[in-house]
């Protein structure tokens, strides 16, 4: 059976993807690129916000409109959240996040299955050991759940409150098992990744240390962290070991103490500045990145300047603005001071401009510095890839699935224009 995946959402959920296509041609189907021809349709979906949402919906109809006779199933947050809802837009089958682990059972069911938002018994612990669609990054997911508190956020309700830590010998097993396939970095992720080893007594620090002694040319990336999890130990991680990059997406959502507080952050504006000060003293080039919530209920026009100012303070790489979205059963939800669509409208445009300039400013500081791509897609002579901040190079020359030495010459609109190093005559800073 022909069997396509369509991913929403974060890397997390790109992770459990090839897991899912992993199990699949095990059991004898074809897993195919979702723009071709399919006997089912797999949706891997987003429940984060009321957009991601909509955007699974349209593509539950888009799919049932140009495939009529197909099989969908919505796997994920989105059923995890909202059981029925899939099928009202034109699925065939609703499954949760645990579903997802066994996805072969589900080939040949229809109807709502996910009968519970949250599990105590799940032992089994995700490997990918073959099936990625691309061989130059790798997402290697370590943890699950969250036990933090955000009253916006109804995403723990979908994965547990719960957290689950993949032991280190499986992660590292798991690691060397990409390694001997070519791929050339692995970004770990996680649901909350700051609190992995909570539950086992094992932590970050230590998982890197093991990863640092692998042999070969390759390099580790962290995915997203909360700031409170941030600590000395983390910092120390970024010191010690060569191997990971000095980029972090650092969520800070707010630049107001009281809309961080009615948001349920555990840490404030100037414990956010001071680890961003740790940081670049770390390396003054870090790489942060960020998301930021606006229009959250209670927001003044006052709160909302602060953010400004933090966001040009810190100085981001990227910033990923969102209007706040009430999710059901969230405390967020029943908060007084809802803000208005038009002024939310009004307050992530102004936003968007001023990251996007914030964004250009940290590129410009990049030009005429010696940096390493990974080599994602190479089209008539030109490759594409990022370099170890996160920032997209276009370059002529370089092979893909390779890390290139390149000096950064210019900025564009969303990343940077460069030269392989070894041509370039400009003496690199």
């Amino acid at each position: 059976m022909k069997v396509a995946i369509v991913t929403f959402g974060c890397k997390i959920n790109q992770y459990e993807s090839e897991y899912m296509a992993e199990r699949l041609e095990r059991a004898g189907h074809l897993v195919v690129p979702p723009q071709f021809k399919a006997d089912v349709y797999i949706v891997n979906s987003c429940a984060v916000t009321k957009v991601a949402e909509r955007k699974v919906q349209n593509r539950i109809r888009r799919i049932r409109r140009e495939n009529p006779s197909a099989k969908i199933i919505v796997a994920g947050c989105y059923p995890q959240l909202n059981p029925s809802d899939p099928n009202k837009y034109g699925a065939d089958l609703s499954i949760g996040n645990k579903e997802k682990k066994e996805i072969e059972k589900y080939i040949d069911q229809i109807g709502v299955l996910v009968k519970s938002a949250y599990w105590t018994d799940d032992s089994q612990l995700e490997v990918v050991n073959s099936g990625y669609s691309s061989m130059k990054r790798a997402y290697v997911k370590i943890e699950d759940g969250c036990d933090r508190a955000c009253t916006y956020c109804a995403i723990r309700f979908a994965r547990g409150t719960k957290i689950r830590s993949k032991p280190i010998e499986l992660v590292k097993e798991e690691v060397q098992s990409l390694l001997d396939r070519g791929y050339k970095e692995v970004v770990i992720t996680g649901i909350n990744l700051g609190r992995y080893g909570t539950d086992t007594g094992e932590n970050l620090y230590n998982l890197l240390k093991e990863l640092e002694n692998f042999e070969g040319n390759f390099r580790i990336r962290l995915s997203s962290m909360n700031p409170e999890d941030v600590d000395k130990r983390i910092l120390d991680m970024f010191k010690d070991f060569e191997r990971l990059v000095n980029h972090l997406h650092l969520s800070v959502q707010s630049g107001s103490d009281r809309i961080l507080k009615r948001m349920g952050r555990n840490y404030t504006k100037e414990n956010y500045l001071r680890i961003v000060k740790d940081l670049r003293e770390i390396d003054p080039l870090f790489s942060i990145t960020t998301d930021v919530i606006v229009g959250f209920p209670g927001e003044t026009e006052i709160d909302f300047s602060q953010t400004l100012r933090l966001v040009e303070d810190v100085r981001f790489s990227r910033v990923h603005v969102f209007r706040f979205s009430p999710r059901k059963g969230t405390p967020a939800a029943k908060m007084s001071g809802e803000v208005s669509g038009e002024v939310k409208k009004r307050r992530a445009s102004e936003l968007e401009s001023l990251s996007k300039k914030v964004s250009e400013n940290y590129r410009e500081m990049l030009i005429g510095k010696k940096l390493r791509v990974l080599v994602e897609k190479t089209e008539n002579g030109i490759s594409f890839g990022h370099d170890e901040y996160y920032i997209f190079h276009e370059f002529g020359g370089g092979r893909e699935g390779n890390i290139e030495e390149v000096v950064a010459l210019s900025i564009t609109d969303e990343g940077m224009v460069s030269k392989v190093a070894s041509r370039c005559k400009r003496k690199a800073i």
